[in-house]
This record gives structure tokens, sequence and C-alpha cells, in this order.
């Protein structure tokens, strides 16, 4: 009896879910899922992180990208990035290696990587503004991290922040233009 009790009671074990001690055993990547930007001035990088287990010791990262027209990648430590080429996508390998006690380690990561255009456009652009009114001209910017500058083309006809608040100075025709640190470039008469 002592020995079935025993028995049922290490096949119950063993048919628990893996541990956080167990899930931690392994080396594993931040996302597995990235989208980057692509600009005529500037290509946007992201990073991912590599964790390993404390136990890994000599680790070393070495990363390759499916499509280098799309998106190229580099190691440092265990910091893989991610830079945009143009639109498309790539797969991104990231094999690691280290040593565990004595014996050698290695674990073969993949992540997925969405390159778009960076893009700008006016959401809001009033096309009259009235003398001594304030209204702010909107731009909607791909990637979010992109920088945006606005300028008047006639600035004693309009002013405009450097928030997009147009106000008007005098009557006249101006021009708004919104241009990103991507290369992007938008304009409203």
């Amino acid at each position: 009896k002592a020995l079935a009790f025993a028995l049922a009671a290490a096949m119950v074990v063993t048919a628990f879910p893996v541990t956080n001690a167990e899930a931690a055993s392994t080396a594993k990547l931040s996302t597995t899922k990235v989208t980057v930007a692509a600009g005529t001035a500037k290509k946007q990088t992201k990073s991912i992180k590599v964790t390993t287990p404390s136990t890994w010791k000599s680790v070393k990262v070495k990363v390759s990208s499916s499509n280098k027209k799309a998106a190229t990648v580099t190691a440092s430590g265990k910091t893989v990035k991610v830079t945009a080429v143009k639109k498309g996508s790539a797969k991104v390998t990231v094999k690691v290696t280290a040593k565990k006690g004595k014996k050698a380690v290695s674990k073969t990561l993949k992540a997925n990587v969405k390159v778009v255009n960076a893009g700008l456009r006016f959401t809001t652009a009033p096309t009259e503004v009235t003398v001594g009114e304030e209204v702010k001209f909107v731009a909607k910017k791909c990637p979010q991290a992109a920088k945006v500058t606005f300028i008047s083309s006639d600035e004693t006809i309009a002013t405009v922040a450097t928030d997009g608040t147009v106000k008007g100075v005098k009557a006249g025709d101006v021009t708004i233009t919104a241009t990103s640190d991507y290369g992007k470039k938008v304009t409203a008469a």
C-alpha cells in the first residue's frame, strides 16, 4: 500500500504545470513581435532584451535577420537592436549560448519584425484663422516616437507654436508646415 501511494503521489506531482523555477531555466526574449518605422531621414530602432537564468555564465548572443532589406539586427551583450530599413517584414533569429556549470547550453529564439513606412498627416488643419484667434493644428505621426516641428511661411501673418497652435496676426495667406524627424512633411494653406 505504501509503495502504491508513493507512486500515485509521484504521478500527481509530475502532472502539475511548469513552475516559475523551471520556466526561468531557459533563455527568453522580452518580446517576440516588434514594429519599427522607416523614414527617408531616420530609421527607427527598438531593443529586445534577452534574459537568461542566473546559473548561465559566459552568455553569448548571436543574431540574424531573414530579410536585411527590411530590418537589420545587432547584438550588444544581452540586448538585440532591430533597425528598420524599408517597409516589409523579417524574422529575427537569436542564438544564445552559455555555460551552466561545466555543461554548454544553448537556446534559439525567434522574433517577428514588421517594418512600416514613417508617416505624417494633419488630422486637424483649419483653412481659416481669424486675427487674434488661436487654433491648434494636429498632426498624426508614425511612429509615435517621431518629433514634429511646425513652421509658418510668414510669421507676420500667423505664428505657430511648437505644439502646433497657430495664432492669426493679420489678414493674409500663410502656409503651415509640419515636418517629422523621419523626413516626412505635410503642409496646410
